[in-house]
């Protein structure tokens, strides 16, 4: 449940787990549920539609503005609204489940229904989201404290995350016929021993080294070059001819950013580019740009695209920050600006900016004073070469195989 960002990673995942001849079923919202279907997995529809939800104006309103105390209300207020739908579709799909691997949006209600059931729960989180010395919680800061300092940021988020969601726990607990809980669920899960594949990058995050076998961060689970072209298809052939006719352009990806005015946001990018003498490649997402662009001008809008090749024909990358999103623009060895809007975004702009090959901003900053500010030193001071040296250690991680390892090494047949 989520974007595409949120589902695309665990239908690889449920494909390489089909490849190795478990049986898996994979449930998915409905917009994103032809994932599952092009990489030949098993898959269900959970009748819920992250897009309608991401593009809600009140909420859009919200998370352009930085506002995110309103958003977060009004997300749990959706979670109240679905509860009923959600709980009896995932009980429905894990009914004959042996094991449950879900990602952090569902891990509350996956993680109860899994222990209701006696099975076996893995959980799968895109960013650093356990408790850890290396770096605070992504909620708190962006700025990394002491030790102890970032330890206590951990405990200070669980104790204000519990009244909150303790209500959510419970009555699923309840539903499902368990004793109330007194405890989170990342303490449930520590209690259980569960697995928790963490997939994203070590070398995006080389401080963590505290966190054992339970915890592997296998690497990004991004699609194989066969996966990539039944997923997105082939690069249009007009497109190539663009980004050949030209200096590599700077990719400009909204993904599922709140872009309130698309033409106010088009003009920026117009203006940043022009500014700096570079062709812009603009990947509308789910905003209502307007696709007919000149074909020879400088900037040029394009809708789906091939990600992985694309990318690697571009100079640098500016984009919201989602871990796969992160994930994709450097390994084409890209240096990348952040624009976070919530959640891992900002933690993902604050590791870039750290490792010299990128550098962020918050996207209620947003303006062409500050994109050009945030652009130009990582086209100019070194960060490309960086990037690069960067791009050759994910290229070579396999974080696939790494988390069917992971989960086959772990999970009890």
């Amino acid at each position: 449940m989520g974007t595409r960002g949120d589902a695309q990673p665990m239908a690889v995942l449920a494909a390489e787990l089909a490849g190795r001849g478990h049986d898996v079923k994979l449930a998915l919202n409905t917009d994103l549920r032809w994932l599952g279907d092009r990489l030949g997995v098993t898959t269900f529809d959970l009748e819920l539609n992250a897009r309608e939800f991401m593009e809600s104006e009140q909420g859009r309103k919200w998370l352009a503005s930085g506002d995110m105390a309103s958003y977060v209300r009004w997300l749990l207020d959706y979670k109240r609204r679905i509860a009923d739908l959600l709980h009896a579709k995932l009980i429905e799909h894990t009914a004959d489940a042996d094991v449950v691997i879900s990602g952090s949006v569902t891990e509350l209600e996956a993680s109860v229904i899994t222990e209701a059931a006696g099975a076996q729960y893995v959980a799968v989180h895109y960013a650093p989201m356990r408790s850890n010395s290396a770096y605070p919680h992504m909620v708190v800061s962006r700025e990394v404290f002491s030790p102890e300092r970032n330890l206590e940021t951990y405990e200070q988020v669980e104790k204000g995350n519990w009244p909150v969601f303790e209500p959510f726990v419970n009555a699923l607990r309840a539903k499902v016929g368990l004793e109330p809980a007194t405890l989170g669920t990342s303490a449930r899960l520590e209690r259980s021993g569960s697995l928790e594949l963490q997939i994203y990058s070590q070398h995006l995050v080389p401080e963590l080294t505290e966190w054992g076998p339970r915890r592997p961060i296998t690497g990004f689970l991004f699609p194989s070059d066969e996966q990539q072209a039944k997923l997105n298809g082939t690069v249009d052939p007009e497109l190539d001819r663009w980004l050949d006719a030209g200096d590599p352009p700077v990719y400009f990806g909204f993904g599922s950013m709140p872009i309130l005015d698309p033409q106010a946001a088009l003009s920026l990018i117009e203006q940043v580019s022009g500014k700096l003498g570079v062709r812009a490649l603009i990947g509308a997402g789910w905003n209502d740009l307007d696709l007919s662009t000149a074909p020879g001008g400088r900037v040029r809008v394009v809708g789906e695209f091939d990600h992985e090749t694309v990318l690697r024909k571009c100079v640098a990358a500016v984009h919201h920050g989602g871990a796969g999103t992160t994930g994709s623009s450097i390994r084409a060895g890209l240096p990348t600006v952040i624009c976070g809007v919530f959640a891992d975004q900002p933690f993902w702009g604050a590791r870039l900016a750290a490792l010299g090959v990128g550098s962020t901003l918050a996207f209620a900053d947003l303006s062409s004073d500050a994109l050009l500010a945030a652009l130009e030193p990582v086209l100019t001071n070194g960060s490309a070469e960086r990037a690069r040296d960067l791009a050759g250690k994910l290229n070579s991680e396999g974080g696939v195989t790494a988390a069917a390892d992971a989960f086959e090494r772990t999970v009890k047949a």
